[in-house]
C-alpha cells in the first residue's frame, strides 16, 4: 500500500468513524491514549483517587471513562470494596481486565446506556462528561446508582473547548462539597466533588 494511502486510512479511521467506539478502539489500538499512564497524569489521578480513598474509605466506586484504567491503579486496593472500571472501548477494557481480581471489574459500556447491577458511595466521571447530553443530564442519569450520602467526582480539562462544561459544572443543581484544579504538565484539570441530590 503506497504511503499516500496508507496515510489516508489513518486519517480516516483517526477522524472520520462515526461511531464512537470504532474511534475509541482504534485510538487504543494505535496506543494514542497510553500517555495516560505517565507521570503528567499522576497529579490528576492523585486528587481524584484521594477524595474517593478519603471521603469514601472502603467504599464501592464506579469509574466511567476509564480507559484502561489508569486511574484504578493508582488507588490502594485495600480502600475500596468493589471498583467497577467502565468504558466504551472494548480495547482499553480489554487490557484493563489484567488488573481484574475479586472486588476490580472492567466492563465495556457506554456511559448513556449503562444500567449497573449495583450502587456505588462514588461516581467517578473521569473525561468522560463531554460525551453526554449536558453535565446535569449524566448526574440525573447516574443519581439513581448513588447511595444516600455518596458522592460524584467530575474531572473536566480546562482547555478552552471545554468552556461550556465548565460554566454548566458551576450551574449544576448538585450540592457541591469541594472543588480544585491541577495543573500538570500537558494540560489543567478542574476536579468537582458533588453530593447526590
Amino acid at each position: 500500500m503506497s504511503q499516500f494511502f496508507q496515510t489516508a486510512e489513518d486519517l480516516f479511521k483517526r477522524k472520520v468513524l462515526r461511531q464512537d467506539r470504532d474511534r475509541w478502539n482504534y485510538q487504543y489500538s494505535q496506543g494514542k491514549w497510553t500517555t495516560l499512564g505517565d507521570i503528567n497524569e499522576l497529579a490528576r489521578f492523585s486528587v481524584i483517587a484521594g477524595y474517593a480513598q478519603y471521603l469514601k474509605p472502603n467504599g464501592k466506586i464506579l469509574e466511567i471513562g476509564a480507559g484502561e484504567g489508569y486511574l484504578q491503579q493508582r488507588f490502594d486496593k485495600t480502600k475500596y470494596s468493589l471498583y467497577y472500571s467502565t468504558d466504551v472501548s472494548d480495547v482499553a477494557i480489554e487490557r484493563g481486565k489484567k488488573n481484574e481480581d475479586e472486588k476490580t471489574k472492567y466492563l465495556v459500556a457506554d456511559m448513556n446506556l449503562y444500567e449497573p447491577d449495583t450502587t456505588f458511595d462514588c461516581i467517578i466521571i473521569n473525561e468522560a462528561i463531554y460525551y453526554a447530553k449536558s453535565v446535569e443530564a449524566v448526574l440525573d442519569r447516574f443519581n439513581l446508582y448513588l447511595v444516600e450520602g455518596g458522592i460524584f467526582i467530575v474531572s473536566i480539562n480546562g482547555d478552552e473547548r471545554n468552556a461550556n462544561w465548565h460554566r454548566m459544572m458551576d450551574q449544576c443543581t448538585y450540592p457541591k462539597l469541594d472543588k480544585t484544579t491541577v495543573s500538570a504538565t500537558r494540560n489543567t484539570f478542574t476536579i468537582t466533588v458533588l453530593g447526590k441530590k
